[in-house]
């Protein structure tokens, strides 16, 4: 038993000599899989290689997850690729600032449109007379020289819509649904925007037994 103790610790030493001896290979790709023991990596001319990891395995940074871009020291020990260290050169969970997250966020419009009519595109919110219960968002996720796209949600009303555009020097989008209070009869929204980077907003809603007029500023959310 003695003598078997001896000659496994014999043969670990000497793989242990093996692979200290052997020149780390580099291998740069995407990880496509993680486990507690081994990651598999896509490199960049698009092979698979599957790496033998552990406890000695060192990680600069952080264990690396699937999709992020790493570069590997490895080394090959009898047809096992053994990582000796792993460091994330890009994380495929970078964080963007939230400015960078609105512009990429916001739709491709035509290439013809004026600097005023692209900037209804995004997310506005705003309160009909500056009253809390009547707080509504406004979403124009899509516009042209004829027709936005908006989508209006508050908590009485919340529909989907084509709004006409009107150019100008401030130019306006407008659109109308028919009210069920009181009668079938209009009610028109109309979003103007101002040189200070809002909307001013009025509902003229004639479907209720006494017509009102509301007005709103809508500030960008996006």
């Amino acid at each position: 038993m003695k003598k078997a103790i001896a000659a496994a610790f014999i043969i670990f030493l000497l793989l242990n000599i093996e692979v200290q001896g052997q020149t780390y290979s580099i291998l740069v790709g995407t990880v496509t899989s993680v486990d507690s023991k081994w990651l598999a990596i896509k490199s960049d001319d698009g092979e698979i290689v599957k790496l033998r990891v552990g406890s000695r395995t060192i990680y600069p940074t952080r264990k690396p997850d699937e999709g992020d871009k790493v570069k590997v020291e490895y080394l090959i020990n009898r047809g096992v690729y053994i990582g000796f260290s792993v460091a994330i050169l890009e994380s495929a969970k970078r964080e963007i600032g939230p400015q960078k997250k609105g512009i990429e966020s916001r739709p491709q419009l035509p290439p013809n449109l004026t600097p005023e009519i692209a900037s209804f595109a995004g997310t506005w919110e705003g309160s009909w007379d500056n009253r809390k219960e009547m707080h509504f968002t406004l979403t124009v996720p899509n516009i042209n020289l004829e027709i936005a796209e908006v989508k209006y949600q508050s908590r009485d009303l919340n529909f989907s819509e084509k709004a006409r555009v009107i150019s100008g020097q401030k130019p306006k989008i407008e659109w109308m649904i028919y009210g069920k209070a009181y009668t079938p009869a209009p009610i028109w929204f109309t979003f103007e925007i101002q040189g200070e980077g809002t909307l001013k907003g009025t509902l003229d809603d004639r479907s209720i037994r006494d017509p009102v007029m509301r007005k709103a500023v809508l500030r960008r959310v996006d």
